[in-house]
């Protein structure tokens, strides 16, 4: 076997990391790997580094992103480049040319409006060109359909082999060992949680491993018996020879992006080079990469990517003359939202994943940085759960990655709007009541695979979101819904929520030791409570219910049910307790508003009178036709209100139980769009939007639920730290001063042209009749009346901080 330099070496017996894959992710966690100080680093390869995707790239990289955290994780791979030629001596090829953003139509504008405004949040500062200007940075586009040119400076190319290379060569000089031609045909558990990683030249034991096999991530991700959401598509670029006018320039072209005539083009020598997402996805080995495969082509299809060559030439007409010195097209494997699937795999926690990186010269050297923090120090910087492995579970089958990845690659240019559903693989998650909302002409969301009703459309209209920047077509439905609701009441399907069963005889003592509050000790009460990173951040808040002494009702945010219960197995004791999800095995209804207690009266001989049964507390009820109904008297509107949980099969008897004792009480159906708008209202933050690893539970404004004189629970000593700490940032309620279009978080807020928070959430809170908006403003930030501003869609709109949520701030109604 030959070693990087071409010297036979036998593989190493033990190590503590074996990654997989050679392309440019694997040789970047070897190298932030090696560079941090793991001593004992191998990456084995199977046939020559970058073979598979990596060595056809493109190589364009920015750090625009549709997300904070995306945007800065990209940020960091683009600087990243000189430093790592400079450390290595290994040029990566980096070319800091710029690109231009075009917009041919109104809505494309508006879309590059919200990204510049999300970008200025992390200083990546970009700006509008006049014609004069775009046509000097690329004196070769037809600028007569164009409306709006942006100028985003954080855009460049690199040569995918050297930066790969560069990777390679820094994880060797800091130890790491590099074995090629060693294709990996076993990974085996040994009972310990460590591996064995059998090759044709020896077996490694490895403490953990890293899947960074790329085109062959499924196949190794079998080896473990683990499936993955992965496909690989056929992708089409272009280069061209020399032209003429690129000949004459004196400077280099930026990249151009025009997302309206569907291609990407950059400069490649005197020439261009042009890719396109073409319409319809072309899938590639459905059923596995081939063994063999390596640096070769897939055949090219020209008749596939006409279209968008005739748009090309539309936009760059200097394309038309050119010749064509060869067309690439070569596969790249995606999960289905075309982000990577990283970290541990939940149930087997030495076992990592690095996969399914579409745009890895944008995103391999933070992915590298990103898993090395994680394995380091227990947990990653910040949130990346956009990209963590947990996200997709079971149900996420190749009928589903197949059906999305065509439809995310072959929309990759499509206007992206706010609230934007995709049809494509669902519905894959139904409750039994999902024929029923379809009947009431429910609109649905899906999170976690699952189907929820988002709103329902009147009579006359049609069940269908408008896309659009500005208030969309169901702004009227669930005002009517938000109404209903605050005045009798209203009926919501919370069978997406988490729910988590804890049995057992130690089961109070390990909630005990991972939650930041001190758990129930009288059956019937509930406990809201954050629970804690080992750096004291949040890293879930939950609804805690005792059942009996011995169980224990827990719920939380749905889609990070998986992320949860791999958080949890590291804590789990030998016997004693039990955890269990119990997300797909009951079903949910809020019943919420100021007649509800009157509806679950009539469904029920138990007195539900405000002195024997109170807020926050928890029963076993007969409830209509439903037995053994769990119901916590509590509800995320802000209003008097029941969180009910019963099995599937209870799920259609109980909702028309409700529906027809409620018919004169005014109770109707709700969606999750009015329940946003009401608990923005209210001021209760959402997972994954308020609360986060991002902040700690003093920032985003739990700290009264951490009790810090418990003796012993997870986070407890961070927590400590982070207490006796200056915050860095405050959760706060924002007013915002707009009438057409409302903000829908991420915004950055300013105060005289300088950035001082940001929103996380914003609705038009239809009980008050406001625009309002959650968020973060730095600690100590002046934020008198009139001195924060925050851009909707590019126009500068006022900003007030409320002193209190907007909505009945002393929590009287919840009580009532």
């Amino acid at each position: 076997m030959l070693s990087i330099t071409g010297v036979v070496k036998a593989v190493k017996s033990n190590v503590q990391v074996a990654v997989i894959g050679g392309g440019v992710t694997g040789c970047s966690v070897a190298y932030h790997l090696a560079k941090a100080g793991w001593s004992d680093v191998v990456l084995i390869e199977r046939s020559e580094l970058t073979a598979g995707s990596s060595w056809h790239a493109a190589g364009g990289t920015g750090a625009f992103a549709d997300g904070a955290n995306m945007a800065m994780l990209h940020r960091y791979s683009f600087e990243l480049y000189p430093e790592l030629e400079a450390e290595t001596g290994q040029s990566c090829g980096f070319h800091h040319a710029g690109g231009l953003m075009l917009a041919r139509t109104t809505a494309r504008r508006e879309e590059l409006k919200r990204h510049r405004t999300l970008a200025h949040r992390h200083g990546l500062v970009s700006e509008w060109l006049s014609e004069a200007e775009a046509l000097y940075q690329a004196p070769i586009l037809d600028m007569r359909a164009v409306k709006a040119v942006l100028w985003d400076p954080a855009r460049g190319h690199v040569d995918p082999s050297g930066v790969t290379h560069a990777f390679a060569k820094g994880a060797r000089q800091h130890g790491a060992e590099i074995y090629r031609h060693c294709p990996v045909v076993e990974t085996n558990l040994r009972a310990d949680g460590t591996w064995d990683v059998a090759t044709p030249n020896g077996t490694i034991h490895a403490e953990r491993i890293v899947n960074a096999a790329g085109l062959w991530a499924r196949e190794v991700a079998a080896l473990a018996d683990i499936y993955l959401p992965l496909m690989p598509v056929e992708h089409h670029y272009f280069v061209t020879e020399s032209i003429p006018e690129i000949e004459a320039l004196d400077h280099e072209l930026p990249l151009i992006g025009d997302a309206d005539a569907e291609f990407y083009m950059r400069q490649e020598g005197k020439g261009l080079l042009l890719g396109v997402y073409e319409e319809p996805c072309t899938h590639w080995a459905v059923n596995g990469t081939p063994q063999d495969f390596g640096h070769e082509l897939l055949p090219d299809d020209f008749d596939r990517i006409e279209r968008n060559f005739a748009q090309a030439i539309d936009s760059i007409p200097v394309l038309g003359r050119a010749g064509i010195k060869r067309v690439i097209n070569g596969p790249m494997i995606f999960s289905p939202d075309l982000n990577p699937l990283i970290g541990p795999y939940p149930g087997l926690p030495s076992y990592w994943c690095a996969c399914g990186v579409m745009t890895a010269f944008s995103q391999a050297a933070s992915i590298g940085m990103v898993l090395t923090e994680w394995m380091s120090e227990g947990e990653p910087g910040f949130d990346v759960f956009m990209w963590d492995v947990t996200r997709y579970g079971d149900w996420a089958d190749k009928e589903y990655t197949r059906a999305r990845t065509a439809d995310m690659y072959s929309t990759r240019f499509k206007t992206m709007y706010p609230y934007e559903e995709r049809p494509a693989g669902r519905p894959v998650r139904t409750t039994p009541a999902y024929s029923l909302y379809q009947a009431e002409r429910a609109v649905f969301g899906s999170g976690d695979g699952w189907e929820y009703p988002l709103w329902y459309a009147p009579e006359g209209s049609e069940p269908k979101d408008s896309l659009t920047f500005r208030r969309p077509n169901w702004f009227d439905a669930v005002a009517a819904e938000c109404r209903a609701l605050h005045e009798g009441v209203g009926i919501i399907d919370i069978s997406t929520y988490g729910k988590h069963s804890v049995i057992g005889a130690n089961a109070h003592a390990w909630l005990e030791r991972i939650m930041a509050n001190r758990m129930p000790t009288e059956d019937g009460r509930i406990v809201l409570t954050p629970m804690l990173s080992h750096k004291g951040r949040i890293i879930g808040d939950f609804t805690v219910s005792r059942l009996s002494s011995e169980e224990y009702f827990l719920v939380g945010s749905g889609i990070v049910d998986r992320y949860h219960h791999r958080w949890w197995e590291q804590w789990l004791p030998a016997d004693g307790v039990g955890v269990e999800s119990a997300t797909a095995r009951l079903c949910g209804f809020s019943v919420s508003g100021p007649r509800s207690r009157e509806l679950l009266a009539r469904l029920t001989d138990e007195d539900l009178s405000n002195k024997a049964w109170p807020y926050l507390r928890a029963r076993r009820l007969e409830l209509g036709p439903a037995r053994n109904v769990i119901v916590m008297r509590m509800a995320y509107t802000g209003e008097l209100g029941y969180e009910v949980f019963c099995l599937p099969e209870q799920q259609v008897p109980l909702l028309e139980a409700l529906r027809e004792a409620g018919a004169d009480l005014g109770a109707r159906l709700v969606g999750m769009r009015a329940l946003g708008s009401l608990r923005i209202e209210k001021g209760f933050g959402s997972w994954g939007r308020e609360f986060a690893l991002d902040y700690t539970p003093f920032e985003a404004g739990l700290g009264r639920f951490v009790k810090l004189d418990k003796t012993e629970f997870v986070g407890r000593e961070a927590a400590l730290v982070h207490q006796q700490q200056p915050l860095r940032f405050e959760f706060c309620c924002f007013e915002i001063d707009t009438d057409e279009a409302d903000p829908w978080g991420g915004e950055p807020l300013r105060r005289d042209g300088e950035v001082v928070g940001y929103l996380t959430s914003a609705s038009y809170g239809h009980r008050v009749g406001r625009s309002l908006a959650l968020g973060y403003l730095e600690a100590g930030a002046i934020a008198e009346p009139g001195s924060l501003v925050v851009d909707v869609l590019g126009d500068p709109r006022a900003v007030t901080r409320l002193d209190a949520a907007a909505f009945d701030p002393a929590g009287k109604k919840m009580r009532a």
